[in-house]
């Protein structure tokens, strides 16, 4: 990932984190800061620039990126670029008319390490101090913030509940908020906390809903505040894993970088490392470990992938096992479910269902689920694209495409199981209706 998608990727989960309609340059700051990490100047560390964010916004719509935050997006193309860059946004919001009471720092002081307790406690200094003063210019109260994360939170799992099927999945993820609620009101009554570690382990076939579901758990963090920000990066092999020596820890590091302040999710975990002497995932591990280490208190990671590969990867490796203490596993969706999603996804783009259809696909379950590697939802999405593509060519077969026709998915539209598929091909197992 370039240096530049680096920083936009943050300062968009930043704009998010605070509700902010618009990505300005201060986001772009904060996505600097966070992208140089160890390697930023003392002026240009996040402990530094974390109060240009204050105060919190209104906004719920996903923000837009700004001419002049795209400006300063594009003109990070290395490190020593955003540095400069990062200064200048510095100069030009600190000669501001309105500039936010940043937080006194002694210059003969060493900077805390990240992710130790004292950087912990300067943070939260600094970052109580501007947000004290940010309220009082704003209007905004102590009650009301807490009032509108309470309603984010619902909105989210709000979200989690209207996922179809995942019934098992949607109790562990209250479980996960309730124990924060717990611990946030035993904390204002003076009470020791019980922590558990944020970083999850999630099971399953393909088609399961484990992506979505992690997207969900990451905003879900960043309004806990067991993460600063809420934001969510992917991640697979491909990214982490390089083919010469020491490349494979610069690799890991950038992607984790990226992630601090929200969740990394990987897919497919276990295909980081399988033992070979020869392959470099062993390194990537490693790394993995040291930086989950490292900024534990502003990091959380969801690994994923089949139950039985998870459960091995996981005990590959004491540092893996010790962190890893968490499993939800995502059960296969039942034909009812999977012929109620193809449902939502034809009403979703407002096509309405013939009367023999949802018959139609359930006939073609029957025998797609006993295919290898059968997909579920994504298997159902599959199906959806190629009924519609069957549905089009009907449309515009005579010429002319009625209104009817425009928006009618019919059970003639529906492929069928191509038995005469080779094995390589069977988990696509389609052939025009």
């Amino acid at each position: 990932m370039s240096m530049g998608q680096t920083i936009e990727d943050a300062a968009v989960a930043a704009a998010k984190a605070h509700s902010h309609a618009e990505v300005e340059p201060r986001h772009v700051l904060w996505a600097i800061a966070c992208a140089l990490d160890d390697t930023a100047p003392d002026d240009l560390k996040t402990d530094a620039v974390r109060h240009w964010l204050s105060p919190d916004g209104t906004a719920i719509a996903s923000p837009r990126i700004s001419a002049a935050a795209r400006a300063a997006i594009d003109a990070c193309t290395d490190a020593a670029a955003a540095t400069a860059q990062g200064r200048a946004i510095l100069a030009a919001l600190a000669a501001a008319p309105t500039t936010p009471a940043a937080p006194v720092a002694d210059a003969t002081t060493d900077t805390p390490a990240p992710g130790s307790r004292a950087a912990a406690t300067t943070t939260d200094t600094a970052q109580n101090a501007a947000s004290a003063t940010a309220q009082a210019s704003s209007g905004v109260t102590p009650e009301e913030k807490v009032a509108a994360k309470a309603e984010q939170i619902a909105r989210l799992l709000a979200e989690v509940d209207s996922l179809i099927g995942l019934a098992s999945v949607k109790a562990e993820i209250r479980k996960l908020v309730a124990v924060q609620q717990l611990n946030a009101q035993r904390r204002a009554h003076g009470l020791p906390e019980v922590t558990g570690s944020a970083h999850l382990v999630f099971t399953g076939d393909p088609g399961t809903g484990k992506t979505t579901v992690a997207r969900i758990v990451a905003k879900l963090y960043g309004a806990l505040g067991l993460v600063e920000q809420g934001h969510m990066i992917e991640a697979s092999r491909v990214d982490l894993v390089a083919g010469y020596v020491g490349q494979t820890a610069i690799k890991v590091q950038e992607v984790v970088r990226s992630a601090i302040g929200g969740v990394l999710f990987i897919d497919e975990a276990y295909a980081l490392y399988d033992g070979d002497s020869r392959d470099f995932g062993d390194e990537a591990v490693a790394t993995l470990v040291k930086m989950m280490e490292d900024h534990r208190s502003n990091l959380a990671v969801i690994v994923a992938g089949y139950r039985d590969e998870m459960w091995r990867f996981i005990r590959s490796n004491p540092g893996l096992r010790s962190r890893f203490t968490r499993y939800i596993d995502f059960p296969n969706y039942t034909p009812d479910e999977l012929v109620l999603i193809f449902t939502h996804m034809a009403a979703d783009v407002e096509v309405e269902i013939g009367e023999d259809v949802e018959a139609a696909v359930r006939r073609l379950l029957t025998q797609a689920v006993h295919v290898d590697d059968f997909g579920n939802a994504r298997w159902i999405r599959s199906l959806f694209e190629q009924a519609y593509a069957n549905m089009a060519a009907r449309a515009v077969a005579d010429g002319t495409i009625d209104e009817s026709e425009m928006s009618r998915m019919e059970a003639i539209d529906i492929p069928a199981v191509d038995a005469s598929a080779g094995e390589a091909e069977r988990h696509i197992g389609f052939r025009a209706g």
